[in-house]
């Protein structure tokens, strides 16, 4: 009778996991998460030549389909700091505040049991603040936008997959709307590239 009933219970222990796993990848699955950030400025320009490596946090929710494409949203905030020996460079402001949102299309392919990646393409639109140094009651602001290229690998806490930790890369094109007669100046100006690093945890609803 126990051999029955322990038999039972491992039956039923894989019947209720199984179906949880299978849910997850055959219905449609919403997200969130939490990350944080390191975010570099590369190329030619005054966000890579004139400030540090940016820092900073982000939040972000996908809603996945069961044929595995989904649409996203991610909100990030970083922070730097003006280069020693660039103030000049900069201008009399400091504190960059770079705030970014990306609305994506992802999809998704299983690796494994516990793992799996998305790549993800999609838009983004930027907001880049920085104090003056002497009013510090008033803010230098511009805005832009352009494309972002991504990726993540994620790999499953839980058996059922609802807790996930994940390591993500993207690429963040950047256009603004400074202008300048010089078109070398306002190329240094109004343009860079975006290369970042993301580590955080989702939770599949």
């Amino acid at each position: 009778m126990m051999r029955i009933l322990v038999l039972l219970a491992c039956l039923f222990s894989v019947l209720v996991f199984g179906q949880k796993k299978k849910k997850y990848f055959d219905d449609v699955v919403s997200n969130a998460d939490a990350k944080i950030i390191l975010l570099k400025p590369v190329g030619n320009n005054h966000l890579s030549k004139d400030y540090s490596t940016f820092f900073g946090f982000g939040f972000g929710g996908n809603l996945m389909t069961p044929i595995n494409f989904g649409i996203g949203l991610d909100y990030n905030v970083l922070f730097s700091n003006v280069k020693y020996g660039n103030e000049n460079m900069a201008g009399s402001i400091g504190s960059p505040v770079l705030t970014i949102a990306d609305l994506f299309i992802s999809h998704r392919d299983k690796l494994s049991e516990d793992f799996q990646v998305e790549e993800m393409i999609g838009f983004s639109f930027y907001s880049h603040t920085n104090l003056f140094n002497y009013q510090k009651n008033q803010k230098y602001k511009n805005t832009g936008n352009g494309l972002n290229l991504g990726g993540r690998i994620i790999y499953n806490l839980d058996m059922e997959g609802y807790q996930q930790v994940f390591l993500a890369g993207k690429i963040n094109f950047y256009y603004t709307n400074v202008f300048n007669e010089n078109k070398e100046i306002q190329k240094y100006y109004d343009r860079s590239v975006f290369l970042s690093l993301g580590l955080g945890y989702r939770y599949n609803f």
